[in-house]
């Protein structure tokens, strides 16, 4: 074979399809023949790797949700320090990066992903909660919880934009990483409300 020649990886065509017309139009809208004739297949094809539309979403948001759940899970075995802090944060923003893709997909058609994942994402739900606690650290007030919890989502923010940034991964980790840590690093400050003196 040609070395030139592009071996056509038609699983990774199909994905990238369904998340653009997913984004773009909705999980609802889009059909199979829509995302067939994208990658320039028909559906039979199509059928082929996938027998259901559920299905594909299943393998394209599974995998970010796998992903996702190790990254939380290494908090229920890791004692907490700075360093852990920090090494689980920039695990958990690089799963982030690297399926963010998927994230206008996944926030635009969350019944439908509600829908396919179930169960899994109640266990999700769960293990995010301990991730966050043990971010909040040792013997967190209410307030270092609150601000775990806004770390984690400061993270998420990746996942829920579809701006070109113009800039590279390794640009996006460091923003989030030192927006997450800086959340973090009020952890133990009293909260003063308006009108405090």
């Amino acid at each position: 074979m040609n070395p030139r020649e592009r071996v056509r990886d038609t699983k990774t065509e199909i994905h990238r399809a369904a998340v653009e017309l997913f984004s773009s139009q909705g999980y609802d809208k889009t059909s199979l023949r829509e995302i067939a004739e994208r990658v320039g297949i028909t559906k039979a094809s199509l059928y082929y790797h996938y027998s259901s539309k559920q299905d594909l979403l299943r393998a394209i948001v599974g995998t970010f949700l796998d992903d996702i759940f190790e990254v939380l899970a290494r908090s229920d075995e890791l004692p907490w320090s700075p360093e852990a802090e920090r090494e689980l944060l920039g695990a958990y923003v690089d799963v982030v990066i690297q399926h963010r893709s998927t994230g206008p997909a996944l926030l635009r058609d969350i019944a439908a992903v509600l829908a396919a994942f179930g169960d899994d994402l109640d266990a999700l739900i769960a293990q995010s909660r301990r991730f966050q606690l043990w971010l909040a650290g040792p013997n967190p007030t209410p307030a270092d919880r609150l601000r775990a919890a806004a770390a984690v989502e400061t993270v998420g923010a990746a996942m829920s934009t579809e701006l070109d940034l113009g800039v590279t991964d390794a640009e996006i980790r460091a923003v989030l990483l030192d927006a997450a840590t800086a959340i973090l690093s009020r952890r133990g400050t009293p909260v003063s409300l308006p009108g405090d003196r």
